[in-house]
């Protein structure tokens, strides 16, 4: 996960700051750091170059720092309660377990929030939330939707879900979702978790294989990804059915650390691709991974997100200031700059703006 704070000084009229301070909370070297470590350092490095490079925030540096949390809920809660003591005008955090447990104490201290996904439970009310992806919830409708249109048109399909056992593997649960899936006319026919770090998922696939599922989906990150398809392999399902995966195991990375096991499975990437180089900003930054001999994998999912919200904050922070000036620049006028309509230019990464009534990204 990961926070912005600002430090700024003066009235109106003062004279700016002399650079803003963003301060990333971030999985680094903790479990998900194969997919959110050095890809988020990547893409906070690359895009602090970029706005400086053309003019900051008008006129002010901008400058990335980024703390390690290991994806542990206490050190991300220590390190809310720091920087939020220096009444931030806004933070951003990644994971959804801390957008969970600091919901609440957000809305308290008025300091709108940017996420980076969510579940309904992230999601309604909105609150001081804002999320950079549509709702997972949505995110595996479009899923069933395009199963409806492109595999099986008609007659019953039979869904199995395995998940790990925290809140994004939970995150598609819902009544709404349920009544969803009954008007698609497909079937549940297995529910599996498992414990999100373990490194084996073959006893939950020899119970969804007693189902004969012609479809399976799982929400999974990282590592995961590698336990869920090794274990659909044990069971022999991995040729027989169709895989769908959440947004973050559809990237470079998991198909990096899965190997072979990736091939033909299919899922919502709701984000830049490294292909779409007639943008000019990501023709940019391809050319950087090519320039600089990094990596292909690090070019990921968390990379692209992690850039268009730094883009966001950043186009946020400059249309907050030129309405109310630098001394003004607090959590309570981001959060009027965030709510008031506005398609969000991203520094023409991709087309951005919330969906109506809502805090999350349009889907579409």
């Amino acid at each position: 996960s990961f926070c912005l704070a600002l430090i700024f000084s003066g009235n109106v009229n003062a004279e700016p700051p002399p650079e803003i301070v963003v301060h990333h909370i971030a999985d680094v070297t903790g479990p998900y750091a194969p997919s959110t470590g050095a890809p988020g350092l990547l893409a906070n490095k690359d895009i602090e170059e970029y706005i400086n490079n053309n003019g900051g925030i008008l006129g002010v540096k901008i400058k990335y720092v980024t703390h390690d949390t290991r994806n542990k809920r206490d050190v991300a809660i220590s390190k809310y309660a720091e920087i939020s003591s220096l009444k931030p005008p806004i933070i951003v955090l990644q994971q959804i377990a801390d957008v969970v447990v600091l919901k609440e104490r957000l809305a308290e201290d008025k300091i709108p929030a940017f996420g980076v996904g969510g579940s309904d439970k992230t999601n309604w009310p909105a609150g001081w939330v804002f999320q950079s992806v549509p709702p997972y919830s949505d995110q595996f409708a479009l899923f069933l939707d395009w199963l409806r249109t492109n595999i099986k048109t008609t007659g019953k399909i039979k869904l199995a879900l395995v998940n790990p056992d925290h809140p994004y593997g939970r995150s598609i649960f819902s009544h709404t979702v349920e009544e969803y899936l009954k008007k698609k006319d497909i079937d549940v026919v297995a529910k599996e978790f498992f414990p999100p770090f373990d490194l084996d998922a073959s006893t939950q696939f020899t119970r969804i294989a007693s189902s004969n599922p012609d479809v399976l989906y799982s929400m999974t990150i990282s590592g995961q990804v590698r336990v869920v398809l090794k274990g659909a392999e044990s069971a022999g399902l991995l040729d027989k059915v169709l895989y769908g995966m959440g947004c973050w195991g559809i990237d470079r990375t998991t198909a990096k650390i899965t190997g072979g096991l990736m091939e033909g499975v299919v899922g919502v990437a709701p984000y830049w691709l490294p292909s779409e180089t007639s943008i000019p900003l990501v023709k940019h930054l391809v050319d950087k991974f090519h320039k600089e001999n990094r990596p292909a994998e690090y070019n990921n999912g968390p990379y692209a997100i992690l850039c268009l919200v730094n883009a966001i904050v950043a186009e946020a922070l400059t249309k907050t200031v030129e309405r109310v000036g630098w001394d003004k620049l607090t959590g309570e006028e981001v959060y009027k700059t965030l709510v008031s309509p506005t398609d969000w230019k991203a520094l023409g990464l991709m087309p951005f703006k919330f969906a109506p009534n809502s805090h999350c990204a349009q889907l579409g």
